[in-house]
């Protein structure tokens, strides 16, 4: 964290030079060989001038011409080799770089609280994969090509104020005028630059939301130029695309046109001073020569600082992905005595899109005893996911604390709190891979024998019966290719093979047929044995003979106690009871109706 902090007065691009100072020494020879190869690039114009001027003053004998062709050649060659040596040398060490710069953002998302990266997973993924993959072409391509631009141009001025000081001076006007356009498009375009970045990642994430709906879409006949968020995101690059266009047509055709054809004004002054008799017939044809080529490197200088320009907005981005609250890991493993849970006077407030406050919990007090069965249910929006969320640590109360065996969880180191609490939520969430890597998440080292044993515990033996290659199934994204049931027993065998003495249960029959649940509730309650459980349910009648049940109301603990104590001393649970019993009763009545009518 203190690093962070450090941080946050650097220029953004500071990340990206971090990434690369590992490799500095590599990035240095392929700059020194990048101004070497410009160096051979120039030596052919210097040997044809060289030619030709023996050839005008009949110095020149054939021995001595071939040898100056063979010395073009070979400076071709040269210039070729080392090229070569500059795009491997600047590619390695761009790939070592954006390697490292992609596994430090990963490895800072692994202590991120997850709260903090919900609905943000576009962003992380165009930050790690898009933003920190331009950093190997700005190492192999774009710096290099800069450097090297600059020398070329340093060495072209040089031999044109040896050839011709005049010439130069005619050079330079159209210097000048390209750095005038330049200024100009200068002035118009940051903003603009943080604009686009802006725009090209809004569109990008609203695609990418509409792709993953794509299937909800069709079936409630919606298409994406129905979608305002994706419209507009397109819209708004293409209304940016237009206005650079503006600001920059005419002084970008001015730039173009100065650092391609200086030859425009100095081929006349040329040959008007060859015709005065002050400029000779071989330092004419040297000086148009390097004239024409002059400033041409200078154009990828100017295409590099465009380069620069949204590198730096993208490091602005991968430095906000950065800079998301993290856990701060305790240095020293603390003992925890028994598993039993305690919420002391929890609160907790999320910021609203103004950046208000908004209170969650409210002062919330209670125990689970270690090896007994609480239960949570309320009104819908009531705070029961978000008191499991903190149980979880998928996110830090605002006040109060946790407690798990006398220590503040907050105080624990996360690997060790990781083995302590197991959850099943309502939606399994599986990876792309197979059964099997998905069961061996929960415990990687696990034998052959835990495995099995967690695979029959959770019900999962009967359905690999009907797949072929059994734990080895591969399983799409999210569960593709599963069902919810298949994909819950997934979930239930994890938890089976962490074996936490903590296990918190967010609806996880919710989504499932009566049928499925009812399989994959005889499961639960293999997995609750001797187990602290917090579970929440919103169907009373599966919750009768938990040890203890919390009713939650709008942030607040209303009543705890068992059943048939709650049924005396909570309106809030009484009603909820009574509306279930009722809708129970309903359906009953419906279905006799329809005999009498039949």
């Amino acid at each position: 964290m203190m690093e962070q902090v450090k941080e946050t007065g650097k220029s953004p691009l500071y990340v990206y030079w971090q990434a690369a100072l590992p490799d500095r020494g590599k990035l240095l020879l392929t700059l020194l060989l990048a101004c070497l190869a410009a160096a051979l690039e120039i030596v052919p114009f210097v040997l044809i001038w060289v030619i030709a001027r023996e050839a005008f003053e009949n110095t020149a004998g054939t021995d001595r011409a071939l040898w100056l062709t063979g010395g073009i050649l070979g400076a071709i060659l040269l210039r070729f080799a080392i090229q070569g040596a500059v795009t491997i040398l600047g590619h390695l060490a761009g790939f070592r770089s954006e390697c490292r710069l992609r596994c430090r953002l990963i490895d800072h998302m692994k202590t991120v609280m997850p709260a903090a990266v919900e609905g943000k997973s576009a962003q992380l993924s165009r930050a790690a994969m898009d933003e920190v993959g331009r950093l190997n072409g700005i190492l192999a391509h774009t710096i290099p090509d800069a450097i090297a631009g600059v020398f070329m141009f340093l060495i072209c001025a040089v031999l044109l104020l040896w050839a011709d000081w005049r010439l130069a001076m005619v050079s330079c006007s159209m210097l000048a005028l390209g750095a005038w356009a330049q200024v100009r498009i200068a002035k118009a375009s940051p903003e603009m630059f943080v604009r686009w970045v802006q725009a090209d990642g809004r569109a990008s994430s609203a695609l990418l939301f509409y792709v993953r709906g794509l299937a909800t879409l069709r079936a409630f006949n919606r298409q994406a130029s129905s979608l305002n968020e994706v419209t507009d995101s397109i819209f708004a690059i293409g209304k940016l695309a237009g206005e650079v266009t503006r600001a920059c047509a005419v002084p970008y055709s001015l730039f173009g046109l100065a650092m391609t054809s200086p030859l425009l004004v100095v081929l006349p002054c040329a040959l008007l001073l060859h015709e005065y008799g002050s400029l000779g017939t071989a330092d004419l044809v040297f000086a148009t020569a390097i004239s024409g080529i002059m400033l041409l490197p200078l154009t990828k200088v100017v295409m590099s600082l465009t380069a620069l320009r949204l590198l730096q907005a993208a490091a602005a981005h991968i430095r906000d992905m950065m800079a998301l609250p993290a856990f701060a890991d305790p240095p020293a493993y603390k003992p925890v005595t028994g598993a039993e849970v305690v919420f002391e006077n929890v609160s907790y407030s999320v910021a609203s899109g103004s950046g208000e406050e908004v209170s969650i919990l409210r002062n919330i007090s209670f125990t689970l005893p270690q090896g007994r069965i609480t239960t949570v249910t309320g009104p819908s929006g009531s705070g029961k996911t978000t008191l499991a969320r903190l149980l979880a640590r998928l996110d830090d109360v605002s006040q109060g604390r946790i407690l798990i065996g006398g220590q503040d969880i907050r105080d624990l180191p996360i690997l060790q709190f990781q083995k302590l609490v197991s959850i099943v939520f309502q939606d399994a969430f599986l990876f792309h891979g197979t059964i099997r890597e998905n069961v061996l998440l929960a415990k990687p080292d696990a034998t052959e024998s835990e495995l099995a044993n967690a695979i029959e515990a959770a019900g999962c033996a009967e359905m690999l019966k009907y797949m072929p290659l059994g734990l080895d199934t591969p399983v799409g994204d999210k569960g593709l290719g599963l069902s919810g049931g298949e994909q819950q027993r997934i979930a239930i065998a994890r938890a089976f093979l962490k074996n936490a003495p903590i296990l918190i249960l967010d609806e996880a029959t919710a989504h499932l047929d009566p049928l499925a649940a009812k399989d994959i509730t005889r499961s639960l309650k293999r997995l609750m044995t001797d187990k602290t459980v917090f579970a929440i349910s919103h169907r009373l009648n599966e919750i009768e003979n938990a040890h203890a049940t919390l009713v939650v109301v709008n942030g607040s603990l209303e009543k705890q106690g068992t059943h048939g104590e709650l049924l005396t001393s909570s309106a809030v649970y009484q009603n909820l009871w009574q509306l279930q019993t009722r809708s129970s009763a309903w359906r009953l009545g419906m279905e006799r109706a329809r005999g009498e009518v039949a």
